[in-house]
């Protein structure tokens, strides 16, 4: 049976953000991109730290952190679209 996989953020130390209104400019060093995030990116990256975090335990982080809904898994297939696209820019690492 496979691991579960973990999603981490990419180092802190490598990105730069910036809030800019609705938007954050969030520069990544390591590429030399630019990527302007709307909401909930920006926060998704901000709560996913430098942890390793399964699917499943960081939806509950978040349900916790930003009240939502638990029923149904619809926060789970919401938060697991929004790392993927993350991970498509670059800015989170699935492991």
């Amino acid at each position: 049976m496979p691991a579960e996989p973990r999603y981490r953020a990419a180092p802190a130390d490598e990105l730069k953000c910036e809030v800019l209104d609705a938007l954050t400019a969030v520069y990544d060093r390591r590429s030399g991109q630019t990527h302007l995030l709307a909401a909930p990116l920006p926060e998704i990256l901000e709560a996913l730290g430098d942890e390793a975090w399964t699917l499943p335990d960081f939806a509950e982080h978040l349900s916790a952190q930003f009240d939502l809904s638990s029923d149904g898994g619809d926060a789970v297939r919401v938060i697991a679209a929004r790392l993927t696209e993350l991970a498509a820019l670059g800015l989170v690492e699935s492991a």
